[in-house]
């Protein structure tokens, strides 16, 4: 059975604190992605893991693939035809200022810049209890002036109202996602925002063409990971029990499986902020 409990950072021991830290470091991000809260259920796992992909991370070959990842999902976003409803004019009719609109704008292009990295490195997840492979990165000296000077508060399921655990529910109902990505639990303190983002995702999901591009951006994905060094972290995390690795497989192959679509979604969703549609590769 998957892990379903994120655990956040009070609620875990100071050395899991300080992995949380040089994970938002590593990626800079302003938070800590679901995928790692979940895995510090088992902490020899999420410490073995990380110091092994932790270099990866932050490499220039990984941010590169991140980036033209990115790039596949816009360009497949635009020739697909795909669009949300026009979200500042949503926003506006629900009393969003327009600097609030440009943060709501902000935000999105930040899960995008986001999710398109989990969805390559939980596939190096996968590869490291699937035997490992060979490859090379060279270091980076990233500043991370976004993980240290911003954080994100990302509200954990346990949070939700009514009205959004109505919503969360019908996410994981059409994904089969054992849990709620970040992207839209950011938004739960905005609930009428957090539907309406949520039946225009929930209409482009179902869409045929969209299902077939699906494909496509999952092979996209397989692709761009030749070349990355993984260890065999089975063979290295001699305290992880049988019982603990299923939990760890299904839970990161839940989220590999998912991931590339909504870095396919999330262009879609950023290409219906118009004014941050130009600022892709800056966010």
């Amino acid at each position: 059975m998957a892990f379903t409990r994120a655990f956040e950072e009070h609620e875990v021991s100071p050395e899991v604190r300080r992995t949380y830290s040089d994970i938002r470091t590593r990626f800079d991000l302003p938070f800590v992605p679901s995928i790692f809260k979940l895995v510090s259920s088992c902490p020899a796992y999420l410490k073995g893991m990380w110091n092994d992909l932790a270099q990866v991370a932050s490499s220039r070959e990984f941010q590169s693939a991140s980036q033209a990842f990115r790039e596949v999902s816009h360009s497949m976003a635009v020739s697909g035809g795909w669009s949300f409803s026009d979200q500042p004019q949503v926003l506006a009719s629900d009393k969003f200022s327009n600097a609030d609109i440009a943060v709501i704008g902000g935000i999105v292009g930040l899960f995008s810049r986001a999710t398109a990295q989990m969805a390559l490195f939980t596939r190096l997840m996968q590869r490291g209890y699937s035997g490992g492979q060979k490859g090379r990165v060279s270091p980076s000296r990233q500043v991370s002036a976004l993980a240290q000077m911003t954080q994100v508060h990302v509200p954990n399921e346990r949070e939700a109202g009514l009205r959004v655990w109505l919503i969360y529910s019908d996410i994981k109902r059409t994904t089969g996602a054992k849990s709620v990505l970040s992207l839209y639990r950011v938004l739960s303190p905005f609930p009428g925002y957090l539907n309406s983002a949520w039946l225009d995702s929930k209409r482009v999901l179902t869409d045929s063409a969209f299902v077939d591009a699906r494909a496509e951006m999952n092979r996209r994905a397989r692709a761009l990971l030749t070349g990355f060094p993984v260890k065999d972290h089975r063979a290295q995390l001699k305290d992880v029990d049988s019982r603990q690795w299923q939990e760890i497989e299904e839970t990161v192959d839940g989220f590999a499986r998912l991931l590339p679509q909504f870095v396919l979604l999330t262009a879609i969703w950023q290409r219906s902020f118009p004014a941050a549609s130009r600022l892709i590769g800056a966010a």
